[in-house]
């Protein structure tokens, strides 16, 4: 009934690669079994900005989806339209580093937070955080993989590129608002299209997330939310062109409150990678916008008008 694997199936190799941060300089250890004839495993990630722990289970017994596409937004839309018979479930606990750090630092230690100031409210450590807006969450996520096909240049059929897509329930009992831990139960409901593929020194990963979330306060409003993350790497090779070599995000909120109109949070990032002996360095510079009520830490109350709030923050970050 149950048994250990040491030798991972092409499949596991997939969910294990798929399930976990990629195109950052972390460390990853996972591990798989079979129980009942299925896939069961477990998959740790250790990253400054994202560490994540899985444990995933495979539903169905079978195979998985195989697709014949090259075009990437077809892509896209064939596996969302695969995916609505769940095949895997997966498990996850996810802490935000560098987030929690620098809120920690801004509360235990004020004076060396400031220190770190360099202009106005610019402050380094809290621009490298990254503009999360919680130290940790918790997701539950059911969907279906699919493995992409394509020809290579001996016109074998290789898999050009693994995704998966499906519905995410994520949650948590702390926030953070104007880098500042905030007590409250908050939720997210999103559908999820995440893959990555490439061949040789080539790689390319996407994650696109369009849901609604929860925040579990009568100061903030609740909102319907869009967020789209794309990278294309290409290893020893100098590329300035704006596709290539880069990460680019975005991420845009829109509030249901009838109290609330406009956008109540907008984030833009862009990152350049050069390439530094078999690796990629590079850095991701990006801007954060929010309307809503600002936080303050003395009184641990939000303020009664709603604000303008920016943010900038810049991540460097390694390709191995």
């Amino acid at each position: 009934m149950f048994r250990y694997i040491k030798n991972h199936s092409p499949v596991i190799t997939i969910i294990m690669i798929i399930f976990t941060v990629s195109g950052t300089g972390n460390a990853q250890w996972s591990q798989h079994w079979t129980l009942f004839e299925r896939d069961l495993g477990t998959s740790v990630t250790f990253d400054p900005y994202q560490s994540y722990g899985t444990v995933f289970y495979q539903f169905v017994n079978d195979q998985g989806i195989y697709i014949w596409q090259e075009n990437e937004f077809q892509i896209y839309k064939d596996l969302l339209l695969r995916s609505y018979k769940p095949g895997y479930g997966l498990l996850e606990f996810t802490v935000y580093p560098a987030a929690t750090f620098s809120a920690w630092v801004e509360r235990e230690h004020q004076n060396l937070f400031n220190s770190f100031t360099v202009y106005k409210d610019i402050n380094l450590i809290e621009s490298v955080s990254g503009g999360y807006q919680e130290p940790f969450s918790i997701s539950l996520f059911t969907g279906q993989l699919a493995a992409f096909l394509t020809m290579n240049d001996q016109e074998d059929l290789v898999v050009a590129a693994t995704g998966f897509s499906g519905l995410v329930l994520t949650g948590g009992w702390y926030q953070l608002f104007d880098n500042c831990f905030v007590r409250s139960n908050w939720y997210r409901v999103e559908w999820k299209l995440k893959g990555e593929g490439g061949q040789g020194n080539a790689s390319y990963d996407w994650d696109i997330k369009v849901g609604y979330r929860h925040y579990g306060l009568s100061e903030i409003a609740n909102t319907l939310s869009f967020i789209a993350t794309r990278s294309r790497m290409q290893k020893q090779s100098v590329d300035w062109r704006i596709g290539q070599n880069s990460i680019a995000e975005l991420e845009v909120q829109i509030p249901v409150s009838k109290q609330a109109r406009g956008l109540s949070r907008l984030m833009l990032a862009y990152g350049k990678a050069v390439p530094f002996g078999n690796w990629l360095l590079g850095l991701k510079l990006g801007v954060s916008y929010e309307y809503r009520r600002h936080y303050e830490a003395s009184t641990a109350t939000f303020s009664p008008e709603i604000n303008e709030n920016w943010g900038l923050f810049l991540q460097p970050f390694v390709v191995w």
